[in-house]
Parts: structure tokens; C-alpha cells; sequence
């Protein structure tokens, strides 16, 4: 009887000690979910911060030192160029003060390769025309997707000015990935052409 007490004592020790070990490993995997679900929320407003920062360097505007700077560069820049001339254009203070205005109004924004394309496509896009007007944005609203916590929709608003006062409201929509806190990957505007022939207009 002596023994039979004693394994069912040790029996009932050792599924104590299982209980407890099962307790305490479940409850570490729980934690880490936790945290692995939590950690894009760290990084949410950074990146929203990013996201609205590019939004309201884009559409509010025209920016007038961007204008300044690209009349210099383009100024001492001809059709005729070869590449040579072309190489040595670029090596120009009046290149490299345009290059470093455009990189420190929007590089930080960016991981290294989302800004080289951004720079090169759509950077400045609503700064290029001559003409007299007045961009503002306003009711730029941006959330996180549920099934992808990188990607984020927007929705924003610009109120267009023309140089008689007339005022047109156009409505904007889009996405951006943000792999990294609070550094875009990739962003996306839709209906650009319609702010674009306002402009031109």
C-alpha cells in the first residue's frame, strides 16, 4: 500500500510539474504573438506620419523654391547636348542645388529605392507648370489594412485656385507600402491626369 501511495504521489507531482511547464510555455508563445501582432502598431503612426507628409509636400503648392531651382538647372541645359556635355551638366551647382532641395524634401520619407523611383517620376509633378495657382490639401484620411499591416489606402481632398480665384475641389485616392516604420516602399496616387489638366488649362 506504502508504494502504491507513493507512485500515485509522484504520479500526481509530475503532472503538476507538466501542467506547469505546458502553463508556462503556452503563456511565453502568447506573449510573442502579442508582440509580433503589436509591433506593427508601434510603428503605425510613423508611418501615417510619413504618408501624410509626402501627401502634403505633393499637393500643397506650388513649391516656388523647386521652381527657382529646376528654371536654374534647366537653364543651362540645351536639346543639342551630347553625352559628354550631358555628364558635365550634371557636375553643375545649378544640378546638384535641385538634386539636394529634392532629396531633402522628400528622401526621408523613403527607403533608398522607393525614393530614386519617386524622385524620378512623380516628385515635384505638380510644380513643373509656369502658370499661376494655389494647391491645398485637406480631409486626408489614411488606414491600416486589416489583412496586410504594410499597406495602407488614403483618401485626401485639394482644393485647386486658379489665377482668377475660381476654386474646384478634386478628390484623391491611393495607397502606400510601408515595410519599414515610417519609410515608404512604394506609394500610389490615382486620378492624377484630372489636378494635371486643371493646371494646364
Amino acid at each position: 500500500m506504502n508504494i502504491f501511495t507513493r507512485n500515485r504521489w509522484l504520479l500526481g507531482f509530475l503532472l503538476v510539474v507538466v501542467s506547469c511547464l505546458l502553463i508556462v510555455g503556452c503563456s511565453s508563445n502568447e506573449k510573442a504573438k502579442t508582440a509580433e501582432a503589436e509591433k506593427p502598431t508601434e510603428s503605425l503612426e510613423k508611418d501615417k506620419a510619413a504618408i501624410q507628409a509626402v501627401i502634403e509636400k505633393q499637393f500643397n503648392g506650388p513649391d516656388n523654391r523647386y521652381r527657382q531651382l529646376w528654371d536654374a538647372a534647366t537653364a543651362i541645359q540645351t536639346a543639342s547636348m551630347n553625352e559628354e556635355q550631358y555628364d558635365a551638366w550634371l557636375k553643375t551647382p545649378e544640378y546638384n542645388a535641385l538634386i539636394d532641395y529634392m532629396n531633402s524634401t522628400y528622401a526621408s520619407y523613403f527607403t533608398e529605392n522607393a525614393y530614386e523611383t519617386f524622385r524620378n517620376t512623380d516628385a515635384f509633378i505638380y510644380s513643373y507648370s509656369d502658370r499661376e495657382y494655389k494647391l491645398t490639401t485637406s480631409a486626408i484620411e489614411i488606414t491600416q489594412s486589416e489583412k496586410e499591416r504594410t499597406l495602407y489606402p488614403f483618401t485626401f481632398q485639394v482644393m485647386y485656385e486658379n489665377e482668377s480665384g475660381e476654386t474646384e475641389i478634386v478628390d484623391f485616392e491611393g495607397q502606400a507600402i510601408v515595410p519599414v516604420a515610417g519609410k515608404i516602399g512604394k506609394i500610389q496616387f490615382n486620378n492624377q491626369e484630372k489636378l494635371l489638366q486643371k493646371i494646364e488649362e
